[in-house]
């Protein structure tokens, strides 16, 4: 099979054709640190983390994420806060690593900041002004040592190609450039490649004299030094199309003659908060998407002006950070997503339905050793339908990514290993197995699911560590004792060793109430957050 991707340039699925082969350089935008990181941030580094354990299967990867650490947010909310600008940075730096490591989401290769590299950025500047794409006017700021601003000359690039990843027209540019016109530029879609110093901010010396970096050359800067003036997958958020990496297309490749800077752009949707009543909400913020399960609902965009903006660590605080990959990832990473606590969940049920099949098929190959004989794919498979859960799962991956689809493929699983563990395989093979049959095959099994949590990155942890967190987290979040949950469980327990089942069942009945699920195994009694 092949990989495909699609690519945001050409709008089209693209079959992946490395550089360099069996390597790939892969480059994604990553935060500007002035604050906790929230939900939208982790779709962008869920999904490119599991792009990433994907490809290294086949390729060796180099994995570019960056920090913007200069920027006007930082430098604004350091002023508020009288902190340096720098040690803000840093500070929320190392909390987006934490909650990233919380994610399951891996460092990337090489984490460059903008602050580390200013000598890069000031040398790609002077190239291109060198090549008459930029140039440098006045500084307005009045501070002593500031000397100009340098901007990048748009229409000295073919328009056609400054246009091609944004789709967007000139007549759409001149619109949006008329919002705050600088007189000073030679046209209004110029846009800042270096910015003169402003009283009290951060900057350093340059040809131009003191100041700081525009957006959108760092990541050019940034991308060239560590993998090359071209590499194979450029990727981020589907708000950078425009005007970040459509400016970062243009510097880079004006600088170099016009060599392609990334063969493949990769954007993923936004997240969109679930709204029951979106009265009063700006209908263009208000849209109707199919959520995970299929379901019609309506959507407002995520935004600290509404309100329904979550941070990472606030969800994490109630849910497990497998819930929150799982709901990231159960749809397409292209499109839209909702968020709500139903998804979430929802989410959380799924995680535990697979932590808690891992650990009954782990409990029984404890209990019984495997003999040899067919696989899986030979004893599932019927007539016309092949059981080939890692074929499916391979192909979904390949199809651009398809994580919906690979879930899928776990799911089948999921649904084997319950039927063995129960002894009702026949349900789906015709034939009865024997114990040491059924071991072999949840042995094969077992393996299988290491490979498919390998990629997705849920299903990696213990099984019961997991669910003990689980458990924990639900009792916090609704406020119940945990002394008082194992004082009911041992009066079920001692209950119905006496036989005395209308005491049993209260005590069932006080544990529901305080939202404790309990259900009797042949393992033995598991309980759960209903």
């Amino acid at each position: 099979m092949v990989q495909r991707i699609f690519s945001s340039m050409t709008r089209q699925k693209e079959e992946l054709v490395p550089l360099r082969p069996g390597k790939l350089g892969l480059y994604v935008c990553g935060v500007t640190p002035y604050d906790y990181s929230h939900v939208g941030h982790a779709r962008v580094y869920v999904v490119f983390d599991t792009v990433v354990r994907w490809l290294r299967r086949d390729h060796q990867v180099t994995y570019v994420r960056n920090f913007t650490d200069v920027e006007d947010k930082i430098i604004k909310r350091a002023r508020e806060q009288g902190e340096e600008p720098l040690a803000l940075a840093e500070r929320f730096a190392q909390a987006y690593l934490e909650d990233m490591a919380a994610l399951a989401v891996g460092r990337a290769d090489v984490e460059p900041r903008v602050s580390t590299h200013m000598a890069e950025i000031i040398e790609f500047v002077r190239a291109l002004e060198d090549k008459g794409f930029a140039y440098r006017v006045q500084s307005a700021t009045g501070v002593e040592g500031a000397g100009f601003d340098v901007y990048f000359r748009v229409r000295k690039m073919d328009g056609a190609r400054y246009l091609q990843l944004s789709g967007r027209t000139l007549e759409d540019m001149r619109a949006g450039a008329r919002v705050a016109v600088d007189e000073r530029k030679d046209d209004p879609l110029d846009f800042a490649l270096w910015k003169s110093a402003k009283p009290g901010e951060i900057a350093w010396d340059s040809p131009w004299g003191r100041g700081r970096p525009g957006w959108h050359i760092e990541c050019s800067a940034m991308s060239e030094k560590h993998l090359g003036v071209s590499f194979d997958i450029h990727g981020g958020g589907k708000d950078l199309l425009f005007p970040h990496h459509t400016n970062e297309i243009a510097q880079s490749e004006c600088r170099h003659d016009g060599a392609v800077m990334a063969r493949i752009w990769m954007h993923n949707g936004f997240v969109n908060v679930e709204a029951s009543d979106t009265s009063g909400v700006d209908a263009d913020l208000v849209e109707e998407i199919t959520d995970q399960q299929g379901q019609r609902i309506k959507v407002v965009k995520m935004s600290k002006s509404l309100g329904n903006f979550f941070t990472i660590r606030e969800v994490l605080a109630r849910y497990t950070p497998e819930a929150l990959r799982t709901l990231l990832l159960s749809t397409h990473y292209r499109s839209p997503i909702a968020f709500s606590e139903r998804l979430v969940e929802e989410a959380e049920r799924r995680a535990q339905r697979l932590h808690e099949t891992r650990r009954r098929v782990r409990r029984y190959l404890e209990k019984n050793a495997p003999e040899e004989g067919p696989s899986l794919e030979t004893v599932f498979s019927r007539p016309g339908e092949h059981f080939r859960p890692l074929h499916d799962f391979a192909e979904a991956m390949e199809d651009d990514f398809n994580t919906p689809k690979a879930f899928a493929a776990q799911n089948e699983l999921l649904k084997v290993a319950n039927l063995l563990v129960d002894g009702r395989e026949q349900e789906l093979t015709g034939q009865k197995l024997k114990p040491a049959q059924r071991a072999r095959l949840l042995t094969e099994w077992t393996r299988a699911m290491e490979q498919l949590g390998a990629v997705l990155g849920v299903g990696e942890r213990d099984a019961e560590g997991f669910l003990d967190e689980q458990r924990a987290l639900g009792l916090k979040t609704r406020g119940v004792s945990a002394d008082e949950v194992r004082r009911l469980l041992d009066e079920r327990k001692a209950a119905k060793a006496a036989k005395d089942f209308p005491r049993a069942d209260a005590a069932r009945a006080a544990l529901g109430k305080l939202g404790v699920e309990v259900r009797d195994t042949p393992e033995g009694v598991e309980w759960n957050i209903a």
